[in-house]
């Protein structure tokens, strides 16, 4: 039946499914068959790959064959050049949640963060959930992770940040090894934020 579907089509399809928490294997199955016939996945555009990878790993849905494919659609330099923060934070997100260790893909991802200006345009949930997906990995790239707790320590960044973001930074750091101590007294000066300290959860603490 998806055989006419688009990229466009594909990736809206498997993301309305995810958002909604609906796990139809079968869907899906078919979705990615759809995705790996000839020429099809050339066709993504930055947002088509991103949103398809996040929804596959939100449902919890490990199709090993998808995302090679797509994370071989990524790695031309021109092609992830077109990325915005979002699309790489869930990318990032999306292979580390399904366990999917790509170094090269991760290596990628991490130079197009790091050119001039990009980082300065992520928004809190996009750091934690790339300084998360690494972390969970254990890809130790130590300048990304530099890069990263710069912004976060940047200006009045960090007041953005909520319970969960802060105790999965601190982890993420911590995971890797990195002791960037102006980053870690950054959490912890947002951490005594009466409004926020009494947000924390148990697993937070």
């Amino acid at each position: 039946m998806a055989t006419g579907f688009s990229a466009q089509s594909i990736a809206n399809t498997a993301w309305a499914y995810a958002t909604l928490e609906a796990r139809d294997e079968a869907l899906m199955a078919t979705l990615a068959d759809r995705t790996l016939q000839e020429g099809v996945v050339a066709t993504f555009n930055a947002q088509n790959v991103a949103n398809t990878a996040w929804a596959y790993a939100k449902l919890g849905i490990l199709d090993e064959a998808l995302m090679a494919a797509l994370a071989e659609r990524i790695m031309p330099g021109a092609f992830l050049s077109t990325f915005n923060t979002q699309n790489v934070a869930n990318t990032a997100w999306a292979y580390a949640t399904l366990g999917i260790k790509d170094e090269a893909l991760m290596g990628a991802l991490a130079e197009h963060v790091m050119q001039d200006g990009f980082l300065a345009k992520f928004k809190a949930q996009e750091v934690v959930n790339t300084v998360w997906a690494y972390a969970s990995l254990g890809f130790k790239h130590e300048p990304l992770m530099a890069a990263i707790a710069e912004r976060i320590i940047e200006g009045n960044f960090i007041a953005a940040f909520t319970a969960q973001n802060v105790a999965n930074t601190a982890w993420a750091y911590a995971t890797l090894g990195i002791k960037n101590e102006a980053l870690m007294a950054a959490l912890a000066g947002q951490t005594m934020q009466d409004k926020l300290l009494s947000t924390f959860k148990a697993q937070e603490v």
